[in-house]
């Protein structure tokens, strides 16, 4: 699901648009910025300040390896390597923006790479243009506006605060003809989307203007979540709450936390009757024709931990039913209703497991079904053309599953159960918590891929395990 954020300069975009994203947990894009990047890029690289043809700032952009990230809920710019995040807010570079910008050839090419930056994520996208040119599909188009003198003291006071001394007039002058010339460009011209909704922010506080994009948001912003009765499915289910979501949850049982709340839509659920779950996957998700941000398919069981040799075939058959078998069942459903055209279902997440790769002894059944999970999502991937598959291992997480491992088994028999006891480990609702900004910054990785959060996002999950700790 996609967000465009748009208006002028000063309207107040980036503060509302950047906010809405930590708040719904996506992915955030500041278009600009990009523009900005290749502004500072030439200022260094092409010797002048003005005059810039299309075909050498291709070339540039060709040359230059233009980053961004979310990680941490902040927003960083990164050249060949390098953070620019603070330097790209001159004012020289802004100057320099609009005139790169201003080419067709270049526009379109950005427009390439910003939907690359992007990639398979759910994000709000901020900009000039983002509603009209780069994401004309998007499910929700804002655009912000506000009067050219409100803007530029909004700027003015910017700029002060940064430690640079420019006058008021300055700034208006600046802010009006980058206005003009931005509106007469014959090809791509500045102006809101004609599906876009315009909110003016003159007068009005960030707080007051985010709750208007808010709302705006907030109808498309849903759920798709099995196993909820405890553990990680039940703090993920509360989290994405708090956030201002609809949960869609599928699972044996509901918890008194989620119960009788107008938000949570409940189908009760064995995922080892695989008779029902393509049916009961319909009887939920059936009826919401809507954005479908996230589905996250959290259910799993564990089985016994054993010498292979020592376990039945049978009990393989148990895990593998609910950790696989029902998981395709479900997929298979959601990829009818999406060729349907009833929902259009964004990122799609798997959690998985370490004990995928690790296969340590004992862990028979549960590391064969994660697997062929994270093989199934690989295979779904290049059938949901529309979507985003991971499967994700969220590391260490002190849920029921765990506790039973840790506490019943011994850990000379299976060393791997020793090692979990001195490992530190997350609480479901730090696990939640972090998940939500790991969810966020998946998208740059191809869908169908694995991902372990300790290895791919090593400094977040440290950081929420530090709030595990002290809570």
């Amino acid at each position: 699901m996609i967000v465009t954020v748009d208006g002028p300069s000063a309207s107040g975009k980036s503060t509302v648009a950047k906010e809405l994203a930590k708040r719904i947990g996506f992915f955030y894009l500041n278009t600009g910025a990009t523009y900005r990047a290749l502004a500072l890029a030439a200022l260094r690289k092409l010797g002048k300040k003005d005059d810039y043809g299309p075909e050498e700032l291709l070339k540039l952009l060709e040359e230059t390896k233009l980053e961004v990230s979310f990680e941490g809920w902040e927003f960083k710019v990164f050249l060949d390597g390098e953070d620019v995040t603070d330097l790209i807010e001159d004012e020289e570079v802004g100057r320099v923006a609009s005139l790169v910008a201003r080419h067709p050839q270049v526009k379109e090419r950005m427009f390439e790479l910003q939907r690359r930056l992007v990639g398979g994520a759910n994000a709000v996208v901020e900009g000039r243009d983002a509603g009209l040119f780069v994401f004309p599909d998007a499910e929700v188009k804002v655009f912000l506006t506000a009067s050219p003198e409100e803007r530029a003291k909004r700027r003015h006071r910017q700029l002060l605060e940064a430690g640079k001394r420019v006058s008021y007039e300055e700034v208006l002058k600046a802010i009006v003809e980058r206005d003009e010339r931005d509106r007469k460009r014959e090809r791509y011209p500045f102006k809101p989307a004609e599906d876009a909704a315009v909110v003016d922010t003159t007068g009005k506080s960030v707080g007051e203007v985010l709750e208007e994009v808010f709302s705006l948001v907030k109808p498309h912003l849903n759920l798709f979540i099995t196993g909820v009765g405890s553990g990680l499915g039940r703090a993920l289910a509360l989290e994405y709450l708090r956030r201002g979501y609809r949960i869609f949850a599928l699972s044996r049982k509901l918890p008194p936390e989620l119960q009788n709340r107008g938000e949570v839509k409940f189908v009760q659920t064995d995922l080892r009757n695989l008779e029902e779950v393509k049916l009961k996957t319909d009887r939920l998700l059936g009826g919401l024709k809507a954005a479908l941000p996230w589905t996250v398919l959290n259910a799993g069981v564990l089985g016994r931990l054993a010498e292979m040799v020592r376990l039945p075939l049978r009990e393989l058959e148990e895990v593998m039913a609910v950790n696989l078998w029902s998981n395709k069942l479900i997929l298979d459903q959601l990829w009818e209703l999406q060729n349907r055209g009833d929902l259009r279902a964004g990122q799609i997440i798997a959690i998985s497991s370490g004990a995928a790769v690790n296969c340590n002894k004992g862990w028979n059944a549960y590391s064969l079904s994660k697997a062929a999970l994270n093989c199934a999502i690989k295979l779904y991937s290049h059938e949901f053309e529309r979507s985003h598959l991971i499967a994700l291992a969220p590391g260490l997480i002190w849920t029921p599953m765990l506790q039973k491992v840790v506490l019943e088994h011994d850990g000379e028999r299976f060393p791997s159960v020793k090692r979990l006891k001195a490992a530190p480990k997350h609480s479901p609702e730090s696990a939640a918590k972090m998940l939500v900004e790991v969810f966020a910054n998946l998208g740059r990785f191809p869908s169908g891929s694995f991902v372990d959060v300790r290895t791919a996002f090593p400094r977040t999950y440290e950081r929420y395990l530090a709030l595990a700790a002290d809570n």
